[in-house]
């Protein structure tokens, strides 16, 4: 069970990870606002006729940083819930804990009401059947 030591360092990490992320995200942020340079004037344009295709068709695959983002991006997930899922789980822990006893006291109560009426209800039957027997036998000379 997490203490109140556990739960203060526990947010110190989670802050310490989401603050690393938020700079790694700004200086990614950064790179992409930078204007990007202007085409070459004799670059194609889409009602020029282009002769030949040119060799490097191919799609590049994405850029060394964006593949940087998504695994930091995995890792801040995992990281994350590992340290804040003791405390979610606690909590859930805590709160469907009350619940459930005070449905388990209101059941046994109705379970408990209803044996002691069932019981009442077999001991009267057998002592009426005990006191007719008992008649029965006391009528026959």
């Amino acid at each position: 069970m997490a203490t109140d030591d556990d739960s203060g360092d526990l947010l110190g990490r989670a802050d310490e990870v989401l603050g690393k992320a938020d700079a790694l995200l700004a200086r990614h942020r950064a790179a992409r606002m930078q204007p990007r340079p202007e085409p070459p004037l004799d670059f194609p344009l889409l009602t020029d006729v282009v002769s030949q295709a040119p060799t490097s068709v191919t799609p590049e695959p994405p850029a060394a940083p964006e593949l940087d983002i998504e695994a930091l991006e995995r890792e801040l997930r995992l990281q994350l819930l590992d340290l804040i899922g003791p405390e979610l789980e606690r909590l859930v822990e805590a709160r469907v804990h009350g619940r459930v006893t005070a449905k388990v006291e209101e059941i046994m109560q109705r379970a408990s009401a209803e044996l002691e009426s069932e019981v009442r209800r077999a001991v009267r039957e057998a002592l009426a059947q005990v006191v007719r027997e008992e008649i029965a036998r006391l009528k026959v000379p």
